[in-house]
């Protein structure tokens, strides 16, 4: 089933749980802050909102996949579950699907300046078994943009003919994010936090690592323009065409994908497109945009 708009589209293959070949590594310890917005300074008063819309593809072959995502006004956010970080038999979306439905229902209830905390809230409450990674992002009427990613979901912001911002990505080592898990140990705590003033007219991609494993930062970029041009500020279509590009480009074989290109980097040998479900929120700063409540189903 795909979703797109007020509700969603379609599709592919998962990474390991926790990463197959396990390693030692290093653990930054930390405490989730209590307000992301206490890091910028005052300003003067504005009124900007996000203009947000979806899609979101199974890999290619699949009917259902494994990511979950939640807009909530002017809070949004991308769960990438893991096939394998569940028995046979079980529903493996059902850890971030959980993650995406209580992170927004804490944003309503503790204010999208507190998204750090809804999303570690629903961390520690999860009571289901499997893995995921976690993006997620809140912009105040002053268009300050704050979030915090935990493995290789992310953000970017798109300004004009440029990528302005993208989050950081965390991996343990290659194709092994970081991710929140029943038998992970990684926490929200060891997420990046990150902040970005937005200017109105941008646009604010949030998306599963099928986008960013397949589809390149200037492109991205290009694809958005060229959206515009056709279909106007549209966020639906935006989303929409982002993920059937990236979704195209996952199967293919005679292609230097971005995956493609950090396996070379790290003497893995991989050829082509990532197949992996794909999902993506593109949102444009505007004034008065509707805002809406959805979470994945």
């Amino acid at each position: 089933m795909a979703f797109v708009g007020p509700v969603g589209v379609g599709a592919i293959g998962k990474r390991s749980n926790i990463c197959e070949a396990r390693k030692e590594w290093r653990k930054d310890a930390g405490r989730v802050s209590m307000g992301l917005f206490d890091m910028f300074g005052n300003k003067e008063a504005a009124e900007w909102s996000l203009d947000a819309g979806y899609a979101s593809y199974p890999m290619v072959g699949k009917t259902r996949g494994e990511d979950a995502f939640f807009i909530e006004g002017n809070a949004l956010g991308v769960f990438d579950g893991v096939n394998s970080a569940v028995p046979e038999g079980m529903d493996a979306k059902a850890f971030s699907q959980f993650l995406a439905v209580n992170t927004s229902a804490g944003v309503r209830d503790l204010g999208i300046e507190k998204i750090n905390i809804a999303l570690n809230d629903a961390a520690e409450l999860n009571p289901e078994q499997g893995a995921s990674t976690a993006c997620v992002v809140a912009m105040d009427r002053l268009g300050r943009l704050v979030g915090i990613n935990l493995g290789d979901s992310g953000a970017l912001v798109a300004r004009g003919d440029k990528a302005a911002y993208k989050s950081p990505e965390q991996s343990h080592f290659f194709n092994c994010p970081y991710q929140l898990g029943s038998a992970s140990e990684d926490t929200v705590a060891m997420g990046k936090n990150f902040r970005f003033q937005l200017q109105e007219g941008d646009w604010v991609i949030l998306a599963s690592d099928g986008l960013w494993d397949n589809v390149y930062p200037a492109e991205i970029v290009r694809l958005i323009k060229e959206t515009v041009e056709t279909s106007g500020d549209d966020p639906n279509s935006v989303a929409n065409t982002l993920a059937q590009t990236a979704i195209e480009k996952s199967a293919l074989e005679a292609y230097t994908s971005p995956f493609a290109a950090e396996a070379k980097n790290n003497n893995v040998d991989h050829r082509g497109g990532k197949l992996d479900d794909v999902t993506v929120i593109a949102s444009y700063v505007t004034r008065d945009a509707p805002q809406y409540s959805i979470v994945s189903a």
